[in-house]
């Protein structure tokens, strides 16, 4: 079953109209649904809802698209919906003919993604903005208004050559048929039952999902792709697919971000035995070169440097078609000892998490 991201791209790439607008004017635009959508808002649902001088609220709903093969979803999310308002904070500060981009990003997890979140709402403001370089923050709630994730970050500004007498370009007509892909219902044959991990140690079930076109929801949509796991190591794939557009022509940092994450986690996961499972922590993320959308083949990997009993951390790297590093990333994870059998029961991820963490509500 080809990924979703090998269809024809939704959406407006290339559109430098709005660069002769100031960066609060063209957000507003957006808001407001006077700019063509770009391919992630197609592909994510994520759109930008609020914006003001040096804040920036975006959205994006929680659907089984974002579970992986087991119906987890991962920290690695909240990166997707972080990394547009925390750099656009910084945009609407900035005069015409100038750009962010996202050069470091760091999230921390407070309580897991399920899909009784509802949806994810992310809220950038900017801390400083100086003439070469930004830092924001974002705080990610669900949508029941619980604290879900907080986020930093440093972006570059960037000049862009424009036309100052460009006329601005409106939206695009919808299509309805088929809707965007995450609105399309998930084939059930892209999960796996659960309890293969009371049964099997993670490594093996791992590599039986590695390199043979098996993949979850998340997989599916993304194009993500495990080709090897071992002990303490694990190694993907991911498309530089138009699908990954904010409008550029460079591939979104929130993407980036979500593929370190996806092999951080399941590095850490290669370590652990049948019967145990392990919460992510925490993400950093260092974006070394832009990634062009050209359909070539990214290689993402991910190896443990410290293998803890309670505590286990990752490295992960990301390099392009040429070899060349384009990301770098390290994350942590807690041990959760005997959760597979709660999991199994019935219990919900987030309760299993709350109670080895000992969080409250």
């Amino acid at each position: 079953m080809e990924s979703i991201v090998h269809e024809p791209v939704r959406g407006t790439i290339g559109d430098l109209s709005a660069l002769r607008l100031p960066g609060l004017e063209a957000m507003r635009r957006s808001v407001r649904g006077n700019a063509p959508n770009p391919p992630v808002h197609h592909l994510f649902g994520l759109t930008p809802t609020e914006v003001g001088l040096g804040t920036s609220t975006f959205t994006m709903p929680v659907t089984p698209w974002l579970e992986d093969a087991f119906g987890i979803i991962w920290g690695g999310t909240f990166a997707l919906v972080a990394d547009g308002p925390i750099a656009t904070a910084l945009y609407t500060g900035l005069p015409p003919g100038k750009v962010v981009s996202t050069s470091e990003l760091s999230i921390n997890y407070l309580r897991p993604t399920t899909a009784d979140s509802g949806r994810l709402v992310a809220r950038g403001r900017s801390v400083y903005l100086g003439r070469t370089v930004g830092v924001s923050e974002a705080t990610i709630e669900d949508g029941a208004g619980r604290t879900m994730a907080h986020a930093t970050t440093r972006c570059v500004i960037q000049d862009v050559p424009f036309d100052p007498d460009a006329e601005l370009t409106g939206p695009s007509d919808p299509i309805a048929d088929p809707p965007d892909p995450y609105l399309r219902p998930v084939p059930e044959e892209l999960y796996q039952d659960i309890s293969v991990w009371d049964e099997r140690r993670k490594v093996d079930v791992q590599r039986s999902l590695s390199g043979n076109g098996r993949s979850g929801p998340l997989q599916h949509l993304t194009g993500i792709e495990f080709v090897h796991a071992k002990v303490g190591a694990v190694s993907a794939t991911i498309p530089a697919s138009p699908w990954f557009s904010t409008g550029g022509p460079a591939m979104y940092g929130g993407v980036l971000a979500l593929a370190c994450d996806t092999v951080l986690t399941g590095a850490v996961w290669s370590t652990l035995h049948a019967g145990a499972v392990a919460a992510s922590l925490d993400l950093q993320v260092r974006f070394l070169r832009p990634v062009m959308l050209d359909g070539s083949t990214l290689d993402i990997s991910g190896w443990v440097v410290h293998d803890g009993r309670s505590i286990k951390v990752a490295q992960a790297e990301i390099t392009n078609a040429e070899g060349k590093t384009v990301a770098i990333a390290t994350g942590s994870s807690m041990v959760m000892e005997g959760a597979v059998d709660q999991l199994v029961a019935g219990r919900r991820v987030d309760d299993v998490v709350r109670t080895y963490a000992g969080g409250g509500a």
